[in-house]
C-alpha cells in the first residue's frame, strides 16, 4: 500500500527539521519552552523569542515576562473557544457553609448509638 497520493501535481511541501529547529534555540529559550504550559513549536518559539529580546533591549526578565504573557493570552483564547467566554465563572458573591465534620465512631460503636436503638424499635 502507498503512503499516500503519489498522482499529483502540487510540489510537496518541505517539512521542516523541528529537532534542528529546537536545537537552534537559545538555552533560555529552550528552558522556558521546556516548562510551558502549551505545546509551542521551536519555529513560533523562536521567532516570539527573537521579537521580545529585541523589545526588551535583550533584558532576560522582561523576555521571560512578554513570553510568560503571549502565553497567558493563548491560554486566554483557547480556554474561551474550548469552554465558553464566561470560563472561568466568576466565584460566588458567599462563601458556601462549611460543614463541621462529625468525630467517626468505629461501626460497632456506632451500631449502639441511641439514635439507631430508637429507629430499630
Amino acid at each position: 500500500m502507498s503512503g499516500g497520493n503519489l498522482a499529483t501535481r502540487l510540489r510537496r511541501s518541505p517539512r521542516p527539521d523541528t529537532m534542528q529547529a529546537y536545537d537552534a534555540l537559545p538555552p533560555e529559550a529552550r528552558r522556558w519552552l521546556a516548562g510551558a504550559k502549551l505545546p509551542w513549536s521551536a519555529r513560533s518559539v523562536a521567532k516570539l523569542w527573537a521579537r521580545a529580546w529585541h523589545d526588551a533591549g535583550g533584558d532576560l526578565a522582561a523576555v521571560r515576562a512578554r513570553m510568560d504573557a503571549a502565553q497567558a493570552r493563548k491560554l486566554a483564547r483557547d480556554a474561551a473557544d474550548v469552554w465558553g467566554r464566561h470560563y472561568p465563572a466568576e466565584p460566588p458573591a458567599t462563601p458556601k457553609p462549611v460543614r463541621k465534620p462529625q468525630a467517626q465512631l468505629p461501626f460497632w460503636q456506632a451500631l449502639n448509638t441511641p439514635a439507631l436503638a430508637q429507629r430499630r424499635a
